[in-house]
């Protein structure tokens, strides 16, 4: 790992790996909850659910869903988590949503939601070749600390950065520099990052305050 020296106070604050990301703690990946503590056996019988869920598509869509991961819509929530995912065809491609409340919306911006799961499944690609508690980190982030509509993994393998000793993930090195600009701001906001997948839930009472 590759360490960028910083004058003393900035250098208590934040180290910077400019090469990827070491191993970081696991955390658990429902498509719900990204609460640290999570062990590995919370994180197997996620995944276990997920693919139990998948088991009644076909075996193509069964690809298709792995390799888009996430809802285009609710983009914290994993496809299997909410039960079968919903297939929909969207200017001729097909897209999957976790649930029937998520239908609308995909449909109402065509444009925004092929958009979307085409950066999630080059997403999913990077994060895919990663050990299996650094990508569940990364994807309880969801969304690079400084530009926040990036998705982690969509421009490569994430940049990382340890501030006050919390992992912080960036999309690419040209956001860099703004980060270690503001360590205090950049780890509020992946905080408040990790925090909207915790909280954005399913009752899909009201999908029109969601930001992403």
């Amino acid at each position: 790992m590759t360490m960028v020296r910083f004058p003393l106070m900035v250098a208590m604050a934040i180290a910077v790996s400019v090469s990827g990301f070491n191993s970081t703690s696991a955390r658990a990946d429902d498509g719900h909850t990204h609460a640290a503590g999570h062990d590995h056996e919370a994180m197997m019988k996620a995944e276990k659910k997920i693919e139990q869920s998948l088991s009644s598509l076909s075996a193509d869509d069964q690809k298709l869903v792995k390799a888009q991961r996430f809802c285009p819509v609710m983009t914290y929530d994993r496809l299997g988590a909410m039960g079968t995912p919903l297939k929909l065809v969207i200017e001729g491609k097909p897209v999957f949503v976790c649930c029937k409340a998520c239908v609308d919306e995909a449909n109402a911006g065509v444009a925004k939601t092929v958009k979307t799961v085409e950066k999630l499944r080059d997403s999913t690609e990077t994060l895919a070749k990663l050990p299996m508690g650094d990508r569940a980190a990364i994807e309880a982030q969801k969304y690079c600390a400084v530009a926040n509509t990036s998705f982690l993994g969509s421009m490569g393998v994430p940049i990382k950065l340890d501030i006050d000793g919390k992992p912080v993930y960036l999309c690419c090195g040209g956001c860099t520099k703004k980060a270690q600009a503001n360590p205090a701001a950049t780890l509020a906001k992946a905080e408040e990052l990790k925090k909207a997948g915790t909280i954005e839930g399913h009752d899909h009472a009201d999908h029109s305050g969601h930001q992403h």
